[in-house]
C-alpha cells in the first residue's frame, strides 16, 4: 500500500492506493479521525461485486452501516438522485455529526460529495472510488456537482473530501470498455503534465490494460499525485487547475448532445483530447510527430463510438453553455508540447466552429 497527501492551504487529506485497500476501510476511516459509522452513498452493481468486503471493514470498526444505493449511469446525476440522497440520509437520522461515504464510480463521488457539501449546510465525506476514472480524477480534488438539462456539472460546490481509499482490486471487476475509459483520463494527465509518464504508458499498456499490479498501481500513483499537485497549488480553480479539463471542453460539449447515453465520460474526453491536439495544430502549436503520437495512444488504448448523427448545431448548444464559454470567446486547453500544458484564453468562436465542421465530419468515419 502507497499513501500521499493534497496539501492544501489549510489542511490536507491522506489518499492511499494499493490491493484490497477496502478490507482495511474502518482501520484506516479511524485513523482519518472517522468516530462513528458513515451512511453510505453507492449503487447496487457496486455492493454486489464489493459491498460484502466493505460492508465487514466498517462492521468491525464502527457496527450498522446504513446504505443508500443510486442509480448507475450518469442520467442519474440529477437533483431527483440529490433528493433520493437526502431522503435517506434523513431516514437514518442524519445531522450534523453525521458523515457519508461515496462508494462508486464518478457519478457516485460527485453526487453523494454534493450531498455532503449541502446537507445542513455541510458535513464530511469520504471517497472509496471504485473506478479507474474516479481514482484518477473525481475522487481528488473536491469538485462535486450535479447535471442539469442544460450541461454537466453546472451546480456544484468545492467540497473537500477527508481521506481516498483507493482500492487496485476493484479495478478487475470493469468491463474493458469502462477500464479504458479511465485510462484515457490517465492518458490526459501525463499528456498535460508528465512527459515520463506518458512514456510510461505507451511502453506498458498491454499490462495496464491487463490490470497488472505493479503497473496499475504505478500508473493510479503518478497521475493522481499530478492532479493532487495541481490541486494543491489552485484549489478554486483560478489557474493552473483548468489545465486539468484538458480534452474536456469539446468532450462535455458531446456527452451533452447526446443526452450522456453514447459516450463514456472518459470517451468523451478522448475525443475532446484529438480535438485540442488538431485545433492546436492549427493555431500552430505542438509539432506534427507530437501530436500523432499522442493520438497514436489514445486510439490503442480502445475503439471509440463514432460521432455519427451528431451535428455541428448540437455541438455548439453544449459548448456555449460550458462554463468556459465567457464574454462571446472560448477557452480551451491547449499543449505546447507533451507535458506542457497552456490556457488558451479569447478563442475566436469563427474558428472552433470552422474547425468543428471538419473535426465531426472526420469523427462519422471513425
Amino acid at each position: 500500500m502507497k499513501s500521499f497527501s493534497v496539501n492544501l492551504a489549510e489542511r490536507k487529506y491522506p489518499i492511499y492506493v494499493g490491493e484490497d485497500i477496502l478490507s482495511h476501510a474502518g482501520s484506516l476511516l479511524s485513523k482519518a479521525g472517522f468516530k462513528q459509522a458513515p451512511i453510505v452513498v453507492t449503487n447496487a452493481k457496486v455492493w454486489r461485486l464489493h459491498g460484502r468486503t466493505l460492508d465487514r471493514a466498517l462492521r468491525a470498526a464502527f457496527g450498522p452501516t446504513p446504505v443508500i444505493r443510486i442509480g448507475d449511469g450518469e442520467r442519474f446525476k440529477n437533483h431527483e438522485t440529490l433528493l433520493k440522497i437526502y431522503s435517506g440520509m434523513f431516514r437514518a437520522h442524519a445531522n450534523r455529526n453525521s458523515w457519508l461515504l461515496a462508494f462508486g464510480g464518478g457519478v457516485v463521488g460527485d453526487i453523494a460529495g454534493f450531498a455532503a457539501a449541502t446537507f445542513m449546510r455541510g458535513i464530511p465525506y469520504a471517497m472509496a472510488p471504485t473506478t479507474l476514472l474516479s481514482q484518477v480524477d473525481s475522487s481528488i480534488g473536491g469538485k462535486v456537482a450535479v447535471n442539469v438539462k442544460e450541461g454537466k456539472n453546472l451546480v456544484g460546490a468545492f467540497h473537500q473530501p477527508s481521506v481516498v481509499l483507493t482500492d487496485i482490486a476493484a479495478l478487475r471487476t470493469l468491463p474493458k470498455r469502462e477500464l479504458a475509459s479511465g485510462l484515457y483520463e490517465v492518458v490526459k494527465g501525463a499528456a498535460i503534465y508528465s512527459e515520463p509518464l506518458l512514456r510510461y504508458i505507451e511502453r506498458n499498456l498491454a499490462g495496464i490494460l491487463n490490470c497488472g499490479a505493479g503497473e496499475m498501481e504505478h500508473v493510479i500513483v503518478q497521475t493522481a499525485k499530478i492532479k493532487a499537485e495541481v490541486v494543491a497549488s489552485d484549489e478554486r480553480e483560478t489557474g493552473l487547475r483548468m489545465i486539468l479539463n484538458y480534452g474536456h471542453t469539446v468532450g462535455h460539449a458531446l456527452e451533452s448532445a447526446t443526452h450522456y447515453n453514447r459516450f463514456k465520460h472518459g470517451e468523451a474526453v478522448a475525443w475532446g483530447m484529438i480535438a485540442a491536439v488538431e485545433f492546436g495544430r492549427q493555431l500552430g502549436l505542438l509539432q506534427a510527430a507530437e501530436s500523432k503520437r499522442l493520438v497514436r495512444l489514445v486510439r490503442q488504448v480502445g475503439p471509440l463510438p463514432s460521432l455519427d448523427g451528431i451535428s455541428l448545431a448540437r455541438l455548439w448548444n453544449g459548448l456555449i453553455l460550458d462554463k468556459k464559454f465567457t464574454s462571446g470567446k472560448f477557452r480551451m486547453i491547449l499543449l505546447q508540447e507533451l507535458g506542457v500544458a497552456e490556457v488558451r484564453d479569447g478563442i475566436e468562436p469563427e474558428s472552433l466552429r470552422g474547425f468543428l465542421r471538419k473535426f465531426l465530419e472526420a469523427g462519422r468515419k471513425n
